[in-house]
């Protein structure tokens, strides 16, 4: 799509396909930015359907018909091919296909210097929280990006606005799994880091599992923060998006450095991508 005609759209639907779920974000060019950014007027996160392929269908079909206008562009960033090809069917054939204006975006499309050594392999996820981390962050300040989700995220934007790399390590949930499935006794533990921070003594096994994942991560994640921190002239800020909460955020703080939760930080830096494209 040109960029002029680019420029002209007033609502489009900002859609990230992670491992876990896929969240759908309807952004208006018109409404007031909040902290700077773009902020998505309805949102929706849908996970995979019963069997295993596609999508819930149901609440997807009701939040399309009630928030997003027929004809409205979907610019995607994608992690998961299979989620992406399922989402694009399900556009194509929903309603007569009044929803199929449909277009993934590479990073390429997106504006910021990506200094890593393979630029391409680089998550859309990653750099497109970098792209909404720079709109928000203050001139000549280092960003330090933590983006929990299926995986944990924790990226550095340099003072001048590019994306240097960071650090990828097990999310909460991916780590619950692997401990149910590598050993003979331990149970499915499902934590939701939404909620209040769990006690560090667990009483019981369930417990013990809990405080570890979740302490563990905060522990990981401000060691992270640290390390990165250490090779910067200025103090960074952080911000922190993706399946967690303000509690987390707060727990991640420190005297060195400010921490701020904005939940749809990727979905918002696929939305400026879009407007610039």
């Amino acid at each position: 799509m040109a960029t002029d005609c680019m420029n002209q759209l007033q609502s489009i639907v900002a859609v990230d396909v992670g491992n876990s779920r896929t969240k759908l974000g309807r952004f208006d060019r018109q409404t007031p930015a909040s902290l700077g950014l773009p902020e998505p007027v309805e949102t929706i996160a849908v996970g995979p359907s019963e069997t295993g392929s596609g999508y819930e269908v149901a609440p997807l079909a009701d939040w399309l018909a009630e928030m997003v206008a027929p004809g409205t562009p979907f610019f995607i960033g994608s992690v998961n091919r299979p989620g992406t090809a399922a989402l694009q069917k399900f556009l194509r054939e929903y309603d007569g296909g009044h929803w199929d204006n449909v277009r993934e975006l590479v990073g390429g499309d997106l504006p910021i210097e990506n200094r890593t050594n393979k630029p391409d392999r680089v998550g859309i996820d990653r750099l497109a929280a970098a792209v909404a981390a720079c709109r928000f962050r203050r001139a000549n300040t280092p960003t330090i990006v933590v983006d929990f989700g299926t995986a944990i995220k924790v990226d550095l934007v340099s003072n001048d606005g590019a994306f240097e790399g960071g650090a990828i390590l097990p999310g909460v949930g991916t780590s619950a799994h692997a401990l149910h499935t590598s050993t003979d006794v331990l149970p499915v533990v499902h934590l939701e880091l939404n909620r209040k921070s769990p006690p560090s003594l667990g009483k019981d096994t369930k417990q013990a599992i809990e405080a570890g994942l979740y302490w563990g991560a905060v522990g990981a994640v401000r060691e992270l923060i640290a390390r990165h921190h250490d090779g910067l002239v200025t103090g960074p800020r952080v911000l922190v998006t993706g399946s967690t909460s303000p509690e987390m955020a707060r727990l991640l703080g420190s005297p060195d450095y400010t921490v701020r939760y904005l939940p749809h930080l990727v979905m918002a830096g696929l939305a400026i991508s879009a407007w610039q494209a």
